[in-house]
C-alpha cells in the first residue's frame, strides 16, 4: 500500500521519486503492469513515460480502488488524455474488478478489460497448512482505517488482527487508531506481539491466516481487496458485508456469508461457518478456479498486444509466472525499466 499523504509528482518524473509499485512484462513490445493511485494515476506511466520517450509502450493499469463511480472513471480518462498528449504512442488498458466497472470505462472511451485486482495474488506463497492450530474464531488483515469498520469485530471472542500501519492513517486518524484499540482490548495484534510494530513480509503472512477458522472483510466499498483472495487460498471461509469493490466476484454461498454491519450479526456469522466445518481444500480449489478465467482474459490481451506488434509470443511458456507476485512489488523507476521482464524470466 502507497502512502496516500505523498505528493502527487509532477508528470513523468522519473528520477525523484522512490520505490514504485509495478512490473515490466515484456521489453518488445514494452509492456508494463502496475496499480494506479493518488501518486500514479497511470499506473507505471507516471514515472516512466519520459524514460521511454516516444516509442509505442503499453501500460495496464489495475485502479486499486474501486471504478464503479463514473465521476473516477472521468478523472482517469483525463489523466490518460494527459499522458497521450504528451506521448500519443503510448497505449493504456483498465484491468477492472466488475461489469459495471468495464461499462463506465467503456462510456468515456477508455479501453477496460475485466481482470479482478486478486488475480495477482500467489496462490504458492497463500496456501493450507494442515497441521496449524486453529487459535482464532476470526483474522481480519486490514488497515486501521475507517472504512475497514473494525469496530464490527467486538463480540467475537477470539481475534486476530493483521495490519498495516499506514503513515497517512496513523497522522490524519490517530484517535480512531486509539479508539480501535480501545474497543478490541481482547485482540491479539500480531504485528505488534514481538515489542513495537513490524511490518510483515508476506511469506509470513499465511502461517497466521491458517491459525483462523474464518476470515473477515468488513468494509462497504474498496477495491476488490487482496485479503480476500490470500484468506480464500489459505481455505478460510469468509465473513463479508455487502460492499462495492468486487470482492463479492469470489463469493461461494457454501462458504461466504456476507452479514449485516452490526457486531453481533458478525459474530454470529463467524459462529455459523465454524460450525458448518467447510473443507479448506473445496475453498482454494474453487478459488482458482474463479479466478482462472481473469488470469487466461490477462494472457490473451498480452498475445494480442504482440500480435498487433508483429512480434512472436511465446505460448508455451509458463504465463501462470504473471500471477506469483504475492502483492505488489515496489522498485525504482529505474529497476522497472532495466530488470528481466516477465517474458524473458519464463520464456528462458
Amino acid at each position: 500500500m502507497v502512502d496516500a499523504a505523498a505528493p502527487a509528482p509532477v508528470w513523468g518524473d522519473t528520477p525523484a521519486v522512490g520505490p514504485v509499485a509495478g512490473i515490466a512484462i515484456s521489453r518488445d513490445p514494452a509492456i508494463f503492469w502496475g496499480p494506479s493511485a493518488f501518486e500514479y494515476p497511470v499506473g507505471p506511466a507516471s514515472y516512466i513515460a519520459d524514460a521511454i520517450g516516444h516509442r509505442r509502450a503499453y501500460f495496464l493499469i489495475s485502479p486499486s480502488w474501486h471504478r464503479e463511480d463514473p465521476a473516477s472513471v472521468a478523472a482517469d480518462r483525463d489523466f490518460v488524455r494527459t499522458a497521450q498528449a504528451k506521448y500519443p504512442e503510448h497505449r493504456f488498458l483498465f484491468l477492472v474488478s466488475t461489469r459495471k466497472e468495464l461499462q463506465n470505462y467503456r462510456d468515456v472511451g477508455l479501453p477496460a478489460a475485466i481482470c479482478l485486482y486478486t488475480a495477482f495474488v500467489d496462490e504458492t506463497v497463500f496456501d493450507i497448512d494442515a497441521t496449524a492450530t486453529k487459535t482464532f474464531d476470526a483474522i481480519y488483515n486490514a488497515a486501521i482505517a475507517p472504512y475497514k469498520r473494525h469496530e464490527l469485530c467486538q463480540a467475537i471472542p477470539s481475534l486476530g488482527l493483521l495490519y498495516y500501519r499506514h503513515e497517512y492513517f496513523l497522522e490524519h486518524e490517530a484517535e480512531h487508531v486509539k479508539r480501535i484499540h480501545s474497543l478490541l482490548p481482547h485482540a491479539t495484534w500480531i504485528n505488534e506481539l514481538d515489542g513495537p510494530y513490524r511490518q510483515l513480509e508476506v511469506r509470513e503472512i499465511p502461517a497466521w491466516l491458517n491459525r483462523a477458522r474464518a476470515a473477515l472483510c468488513l468494509s462497504p466499498y474498496e477495491g476488490a481487496m487482496r485479503a480476500a483472495a490470500e484468506y480464500l487460498f489459505c481455505g478460510l471461509p469468509i465473513v463479508s458485508t455487502r460492499n462495492v469493490g468486487g470482492r463479492d466476484r469470489l463469493a461461494d454461498p457454501r462458504y461466504w456469508i456476507e452479514a449485516e454491519p452490526e457486531p453481533d450479526a458478525i459474530a454470529a456469522a463467524v459462529r455459523e461457518l465454524a460450525a458448518r466445518n467447510v473443507d479448506p481444500q473445496l475453498v482454494r480449489r474453487t478459488t482458482v478456479e474463479k479466478l482462472s478465467g481473469d488470469r487466461a482474459r490477462l494472457v490473451k490481451l498480452i498475445a494480442t498486444i504482440f500480435a498487433e506488434e508483429g512480434v512472436a509470443f511465446p505460448r508455451d511458456a509458463d504465463w501462470m509466472q504473471l500471477f506469483r507476485r504475492g502483492a505488489w512489488p515496489f522498485k525504482t523507476a529505474a529497476t522497472i525499466l532495466s530488470e528481466r521482464t516477465v517474458a524473458d524470466t519464463i520464456a528462458a
